[in-house]
C-alpha cells in the first residue's frame, strides 16, 4: 500500500488535494479496522505502555523502560512503539550502536507498513545517523 501525501492531489480525481478531499473518510475506515485488530482497551493498555516507558527515562529508571519496551515488542509487534521506545532506552543510556539499530528498525518498519509518511520514516533514519555519529 502506497501512502499518499497530505498535500499530494485525491486519487480519487476531484482535483482537490487529498487533506480537503478524501483524507478523513480514510482515516475513518483505518481507525474502524484498527478497532477490528485491537478493541479500545487494547488500544488504551498500548498508549499507557508506551507512555509509562516515556515517564521512566524522564525519571531515569531505565531497566524499567526497557522491560516495558520489550513487553511493547512481545504484546504489539504490528505496531512501531516498541522499537521506537527501545531507540529512546537506549539513546537514554548512551549506548548509541543499539539506539541507532532500534531507530533503525523503526524507520524499516514505517517503511513497510501503512500509515507512515516520508517524513517519519526520514526522521527515524536522522536519529539513527546522528546516534552513529555520536559514538
Amino acid at each position: 500500500m502506497v501512502k499518499i501525501g497530505r498535500n499530494a492531489p485525491c486519487p480519487c480525481g476531484s482535483g482537490k488535494k487529498y487533506k480537503k478531499c478524501c483524507l478523513s473518510l480514510h482515516e475513518t475506515s483505518r481507525s474502524q479496522q484498527d478497532y477490528v485488530l485491537y478493541p479500545s482497551a487494547d488500544i488504551d493498555e498500548l498508549d499507557r505502555l508506551s507512555n509509562s516507558v516515556v515517564q521512566f527515562i524522564e525519571k531515569g529508571r531505565l531497566d524499567e523502560a526497557e522491560k516495558v519496551s520489550h513487553d511493547l515488542l512481545s504484546r504489539y509487534p504490528d505496531q512501531i512503539d516498541g522499537l521506537d521506545r527501545l531507540a529512546m532506552v537506549y539513546d537514554a543510556r548512551g549506548d548509541r550502536k543499539k539506539a541507532a539499530e532500534y531507530y533503525r528498525k523503526a524507520g524499516e518498519f514505517a517503511k513497510n507498513n501503512p500509515g507512515f509518511d516520508q517524513e517519519s520514516i526520514a526522521w527515524y533514519l536522522k536519529k539513527a545517523n546522528k546516534a552513529e555519529s555520536a559514538e
